[in-house]
């Protein structure tokens, strides 16, 4: 009978478990070596030179990308509308409207903030005032700059990033960007990707961490923008929704989708949320960014990467920042999200065991109470008699 309520309460903690993994989207699941098995799987793009474009139930343009898409993707436009890819009919993909996405709010001003003697405001001292970048798919090049849309190992995306790097410096914000080559551009790219980043995280503990990429849809013109004067290229942004941070990197994204809209506007095209990982699953502040196209010049990719730097610290509370800006907009409630969880499911599971190694929910409780007034008793004897002896010891000496 023993064994049978003990089988019992380890199959409650299972289904727990298992219901865990399902609330937190944990998909794929998770090797022995710490790798998501589907890792590369659903991160695929377009190879035959070919892309998708994302269409309404009116027939809108909503997006394109060389993405692989796939029914439940999500998409919230540059004018915050939530689409839900519901099929895929050869080269169009097909999208329902399914809300107005309410972004967090932008506090622009604050004045009680303390005032540096350059102008800048200190903002989040706690803060940790670091930023990871890599690449993963590291050949990645502008046609009209490179001459070419593929240079293994010293693609055009590095200078990209390097202008990123450099604006985010000048802010103030320390930068730790690895170039460390992926290639080949395949379906293992991720896996080999997801050995920098993690060294990155364990390394510097960043406030965030970035995988900059370019888009390959042949239309320049998609990704062309002119904002504050300067032709730039627009980004989009990309958040995988198959592990327990997404909740975490898309309130993440929208965070920075509104700094921008307010600083930069124009600047991201949109939040593409899609059916894979990313190695997202290593922080809940990591983000993937495409800037611009293969056909866009890179110098404006390299514009348009300086814009977006100047968004991440009022995002993020580091760095120095203009006067009146202060701390980051919006508490990144996702943080928490995934420990509550896993909170839940313990205390789930173990109310469940005792209720039924005890036989009764009173049993349970006379059980929780006894152990708790043994641990009380136990601890308040042992300081008591710790205080004791070095009551004797003082007063010995």
């Amino acid at each position: 009978m023993n064994s049978a309520k003990k089988i019992l309460g380890i199959l409650f903690v299972v289904a727990g478990i298992l219901c865990l993994a399902y609330v937190t989207d944990l998909k794929p699941a998770v090797s022995l070596t710490g790798v998501p098995l589907e890792l590369g799987v659903y991160e695929l793009e377009r190879t035959d030179g070919g892309y998708y474009t994302i269409l309404d139930s009116q027939g809108k343009i909503l997006d394109k990308t060389i993405r692989r898409v796939f029914p439940g993707d999500e998409f919230i436009s540059e004018d915050n509308r939530l689409y839900r890819v519901t099929k895929i009919d050869g080269n169009s993909a097909y999208a329902d409207f399914k809300k107005d996405v309410e972004l967090p709010v932008f506090h622009g001003m604050n004045y009680g903030a303390s005032v540096r003697e350059d102008g800048t405001v200190e903002v989040q001292a706690g803060a940790r005032n670091v930023i990871a970048m890599y690449n993963t798919h590291t050949a990645e090049s502008y046609v009209p700059t490179d001459g070419t849309d593929s240079i293994p190992g010293a693609g055009g995306i590095f200078k990209v990033s390097d202008a990123l790097a450099q604006k985010l410096k000048e802010l103030g914000v320390r930068v730790a960007y690895y170039k460390t080559i992926h290639e080949p551009h395949d379906a293992n790219a991720y896996r080999r990707s997801r050995r920098t980043a993690a060294k990155l995280l364990s390394q510097y503990q960043p406030a965030a961490i970035i995988d900059i990429h370019r888009d390959g849809v042949p239309d320049p013109d998609f990704y062309r923008g002119h904002i504050h004067g300067m032709d730039v290229t627009r980004l989009r942004l990309v958040v995988g929704r198959q592990n327990q941070n997404m909740q975490s990197n898309l309130d993440f994204a929208k965070q920075i989708k509104a700094v921008n809209d307010r600083i930069n506007p124009g600047l991201i095209r949109g939040i593409f949320i899609a059916r894979g990982n990313y190695n997202q699953d290593l922080s809940p502040r990591s983000i993937l960014i495409e800037v611009g196209t293969h056909t866009n010049e890179r110098w404006k990719a390299e514009q348009g990467a300086v814009l977006f730097a100047k968004s991440l610290p009022q995002v993020l509370g580091i760095g120095r920042q203009p006067e009146g800006v202060v701390g980051p907009i919006a508490e990144n409630r996702g943080d928490w999200s995934g420990i509550m969880w896993v909170l839940a499911v313990l205390l789930i599971g173990a109310g469940a065991f005792l209720v039924i190694s005890t036989g009764s929910f009173q049993g349970a409780l006379n059980k929780l109470k006894t152990f708790t007034t043994i641990e009380w008793t136990n601890f308040l004897g042992k300081r008591r008699s710790r205080i004791s002896e070095k009551n004797k010891k003082d007063g010995d000496s």
